[in-house]
């Protein structure tokens, strides 16, 4: 059996609700897993960076690529490596992280 997620849309929706405008605009999404939600707003986004500290997750994210706009990077929020200068979003995305 298929267990759909969110098949009632709530999640897109409640994104739409707080964060209308997405175009052009620089999204961070933390905990993006293999992008089950960043394909449903990609269309929508200027530039998505997407990390996860799963680095398998972001594999498979990348290999469905949910578009040009998409760079997925194996990291967490505290990494080194991440090392993001100071106002580099516009807006971040933090879901089903806990």
């Amino acid at each position: 059996m298929t267990i759909l997620l969110d098949p009632e849309c709530r999640e897109i929706h409640a994104l739409d609700a707080f964060l209308p405008d997405l175009i052009g605009r620089r999204v961070l999404e933390v905990g993006c897993g293999d992008g089950r939600l960043t394909r449903r707003y990609a269309h929508r986004a200027g530039s998505i960076l997407a990390i996860d500290p799963d680095a398998a997750r972001i594999a498979a994210m990348e290999a469905d690529r949910p578009g040009p706009n998409v760079t997925g990077r194996a990291a967490g929020l505290l990494d080194d490596d991440l090392d993001l200068p100071v106002r580099s979003f516009d807006a971040i995305i933090f879901s089903w992280c806990l």
